[in-house]
């Protein structure tokens, strides 16, 4: 983790190593918030351009990117060759749900929405989380995760019903986004279940040689081939392709790490939920789109759900919350 050390403990480099340590992950979560802002915005625009089996191969292959210049493929490499053959038929079905079909559905929905509806509804998969974690992993759930979820359900039932004026008025793209959402829970789930004592890293590189490989293996029965896409991006576009690369993809990975590393559990969660504030301004002011007072309203109610939920946890050891973190990182 070299470059990201590098990166982030300039700041503070004369403070005592615990003070420097909690200075870098202050840091680190600001830089997270930002870049994870920028993410449906500039996702948005590219899918205009790509279809979403192209905008999967795009995010993989810089989520792959990152892990390796950040671990190493082959220490990687090793580390998965001696996992057991229970554990790797679990990275495979997570890796197929977390690689290939939520991110369709993710980016077919983005392609179809708003990037303020994509962000705000996104925040269902915690009540498919919690909801997965009773019935699939026997968690109990206490006041602050039935009040904090029913409160977000609230906020996302306020935008779908656009404030309760005009009815359910949830669009295509809306659906693929809740879908997405509650594949994702799913991967997480089994994640949690199977998983959770892996690293993290063994996880991203299954999911994305995966993603990887069924494009490859769907490419040649494909109307419109890749190249062709690529032929046809406008120049003009050039700068979020790199920017949705580097910024929403690379940085918002690595600040991510850097954050859960130094950060209290409980502290890195309940500041992550800004997000969705942040990630609603940016497409505002970015790329124009309106914020209804009914949007407005509907995200307040989910950041101060989600916001209770995190502050009692998914998870009923930090130690276990911190390793799911780890792993589910591998969605954003």
């Amino acid at each position: 983790m070299y470059l990201t050390n590098t990166l982030f403990t300039l700041i503070g480099k004369k403070e005592r190593p615990a003070s420097r340590a909690l200075s870098t992950g202050w840091v680190a979560l600001f830089v997270m918030i930002l870049a994870g802002s920028t993410n449906p915005a500039f996702g948005k625009q590219l899918t205009g351009t790509f279809s979403p089996l192209s905008m999967l191969l795009l995010s993989e292959v810089l989520m792959l990117l990152f892990a390796m210049l950040s671990f190493g493929f082959l220490p990687t490499f090793r580390h998965l060759l001696k996992i057991r053959r229970r554990q790797l038929l679990f990275l495979v079905i997570a890796g197929s749900i977390n690689g290939i079909i939520a991110p369709l559905c993710w980016f077919s929905g983005l392609h179809a929405t708003s990037a303020v509806n994509a962000e705000l509804f996104s925040m269902t998969e915690m009540i498919f989380l919690m909801l997965l974690s009773v019935f699939v992993l026997r968690q109990p759930l206490g006041r602050s995760h039935v009040f904090g979820g029913t409160i977000v359900l609230f906020g996302v039932t306020t935008v779908a019903l656009q404030g309760f004026t005009d009815g359910l008025t949830l669009g295509r793209g809306d659906l693929f986004i809740m879908l997405s959402c509650f594949l994702f829970a799913m991967g997480g789930t089994i994640v949690r279940k199977e998983l959770h004592r892996l690293e993290p890293q063994l996880i991203i590189l299954v999911r994305s040689a995966i993603a990887i490989s069924f494009f490859f293996l769907i490419s040649p029965f494909r109307e419109r081939p890749f190249i062709d896409e690529v032929q046809l991006f406008p120049l003009v576009l050039l700068p979020i392709l790199l920017s949705y690369g580097f910024v929403s993809r690379f940085l918002l990975v690595f600040s991510y790490y850097e954050a859960i590393e130094r950060l209290p559990v409980a502290t890195f969660s309940l500041f992550s939920t800004l997000v969705v504030a942040g990630a609603t301004l940016f497409a505002h002011f970015y790329l124009g789109e309106p914020i209804h007072w009914y949007q407005a309203a509907g995200g307040g109610l989910i950041i101060f759900g989600a916001s209770l939920v995190h502050l009692q946890g998914l998870l009923p050891k930090e130690v276990l919350l911190r390793q799911y973190l780890k792993s589910h990182s591998a969605r954003q």
